[in-house]
């Protein structure tokens, strides 16, 4: 928002019980006929409306001229003046991918029609995922496995879960050993809708396309367009020797899928200009276990902290988040105060702080938590 200061000299909103004392003082002056201004008369009312109506539309106002510049404009407004860059929020994305079906009986074919419905176990907070065959697929006879291409239920992050987690098949397929996920299961991420602080930041960055040589920000500006990026570096110092260039997107899964890549490639062809070798390539996804002790007061119930730590450390390790190359434990320990009667956070994993180039995610692995209470307090 603009500075508070600034619109009050340019649009300065008054104190409407001084803006009403005012109004009386100069009826009073102007020897106007009607001298009852007080509480309850019809006249008073009258004045109150006036003052609060000449107030609101000092309030819209600053609304207004607040929202005609892209770094101060909120909300639709910022949508409204995007366009203006030829900008738009970027629409949230279904996850889609791959289940693996394995048959433990496999002397006859077997047909999973489209709309065949794959989940994952209850988290912690009984929540499951849903996803759904998109097309009538068949696993031949003979054929131990079967992949089948589904999608989640909703869009959003939420759905890039990690392997092994869609474990449950809705309806029953003959000869059935087992259902997963497998590593790189994902063909395309899914993605929330875009955040407007990202939709500014594209939009600021849009004088960038105007350069008339190809900069390392238009081609950032390019890949970060499109749907399921959520960040993109460009290395411009020659990679791979003289005039290469190496465009690194993160996807909203952390690992960006083929599609997700190939898409980007499309996305900044155009813009090869005087570089001679372009390659789009994923970050690359570091996994880390978190192994933690909690400890509450002494006498303080452990009932249900747990399973709280457990989904506090996943929120803060959760995609996106600022410094994606990076963990410090004190980030975590900070987001663990929220929980009654905490005490301190003992690490078992990882040991020290993490620090990556900038080309790595951080992403959690399996989170274990044990909570304690601390003898002696």
């Amino acid at each position: 928002m603009i500075d508070e200061d600034i619109m009050e000299k340019i649009i300065p909103i008054p104190d409407e019980e001084e803006e009403m004392e005012n109004i009386e003082a100069e009826l009073a002056e102007a020897d106007f006929p009607i001298t009852n201004f007080k509480k309850g008369g019809v006249f008073y009312h009258i004045i109150r409306m006036f003052v609060t109506l000449f107030i609101e539309l000092k309030q819209l106002a600053r609304t207004i001229l607040n929202s005609c510049f892209i770094l101060h404009a909120q909300g639709d407004w910022l949508e409204i003046k995007a366009a203006d860059f030829s900008k738009s929020l970027k629409e949230a994305v279904k996850a889609r991918g791959y289940v693996t079906v394995y048959r433990a009986e496999y002397d006859n074919a077997v047909q999973i029609t489209k709309g065949h419905c794959f989940k994952t176990e209850p988290d912690a907070s009984g929540n499951e995922l849903k996803f759904y065959a998109v097309e009538d697929t068949v696993i031949d006879a003979g054929a131990q496995t079967g992949k089948v291409l589904v999608e989640a239920e909703e869009p959003g992050t939420y759905y890039n879960v990690a392997p092994g987690k869609i474990t449950i098949s809705m309806i029953h397929i003959d000869g059935m050993d087992y259902v997963t996920n497998e590593k790189e299961w994902l063909i395309r991420e899914g993605a929330d809708v875009e955040d407007y602080e990202d939709l500014r930041s594209r939009c600021t960055s849009s004088w960038a396309e105007l350069a008339t040589r190809t900069i390392e920000e238009k081609l950032r500006n390019a890949a970060r367009s499109v749907p399921g990026v959520l960040d993109a570096r460009v290395d411009a110092q020659h990679p791979r020797g003289q005039g290469t260039v190496d465009i690194i997107i993160t996807s909203s899964a952390g690992e960006a899928s083929p599609e997700l890549t190939a898409k980007v490639e499309e996305a900044v062809e155009p813009l090869k200009g005087q570089y001679a070798d372009y390659l789009v390539r994923s970050s690359e996804v570091v996994v880390q276990d978190i192994n933690v002790i909690i400890y509450l007061a002494q006498y303080a119930s452990t009932d249900g902290v747990k399973e709280k730590a457990q989904n506090i450390i996943t929120n803060v390790m959760k995609l996106p988040r600022d410094e994606m190359n990076t963990l410090y434990k004190d980030s975590i320990i900070s987001a663990l105060c929220e929980i009654e009667n905490y005490r301190k956070t003992v690490f078992k994993a990882p040991t020290e702080d993490m620090e990556l180039s900038g080309d790595k995610v951080i992403m959690a692995g399996n989170i274990t938590v044990e909570v304690k209470n601390v003898k002696g307090e």
